[in-house]
């Protein structure tokens, strides 16, 4: 069987069914969205809320880090870069 073969589009009643159709997202037939709007919050563990508080720590060290670094550099404090 050629490349070319294989790579001819088909459909779904073409396929023997010891195969496998892979369907590329953009091609594939739209689905309504669920609405989300009416389910909550979502419930969390007591170890889940610490980690996700330890995560945004850190994160927020990390991005005032950065600022200080780039104050740093423009000179801003006075004294020379590295």
């Amino acid at each position: 069987m050629s490349v070319l073969g294989l790579l001819r589009p088909i459909t779904i009643t073409e396929v023997p069914e010891n195969h496998f159709v892979v369907v590329h997202p953009l091609d594939d037939v739209r689905e309504q969205k669920v609405n989300t709007s009416g389910l909550g919050a979502m419930p969390m563990t007591a170890s889940v809320k610490l980690s996700l508080m330890a995560l945004r720590g850190y994160l927020i060290l990390m991005m005032l880090l950065v600022f200080y670094h780039v104050l740093d550099l423009a000179g801003v404090f006075g004294l020379p870069a590295h």
